[in-house]
């Protein structure tokens, strides 16, 4: 029973995205966590997949603000993909996880 637990808890942490402060573009390039949207896209080859949302944030004040989120998805010269995530234009979340199919 004991050895089923440890493969059940071994698997949950295959399964887990990957975190990461950097990223190695297609084209090379390296961009870290705090870049902003622009540098990226001036260092990094054009994603395979972008998806906008906009997502609810309350303020201080205890008023509802709206702040966009973008993802920009990589599959190009890597059998994993990777997903770079940015909030209001600054990369903040870097997830590498699944592959390529």
């Amino acid at each position: 029973m004991k050895s089923l637990l440890v493969l059940v808890i071994l698997m949950g942490f295959c399964a887990a995205d990957a975190l990461a402060d950097d990223f190695r573009c297609p084209n090379g390039n390296i961009v870290s966590s705090g870049d902003s949207i622009s540098t990226v896209a001036v260092k990094c080859d054009k994603p395979d997949f972008v998806a906008r949302r906009e997502e609810p944030v309350e303020n201080d004040y205890g008023r509802t603000m709206y702040i966009e989120v973008q993802e920009w998805t990589y599959t190009r010269g890597s059998t994993l993909i990777h997903t770079l995530e940015f909030r209001n234009g600054i990369l903040t979340r870097i997830r590498t996880g699944g592959f390529v199919q």
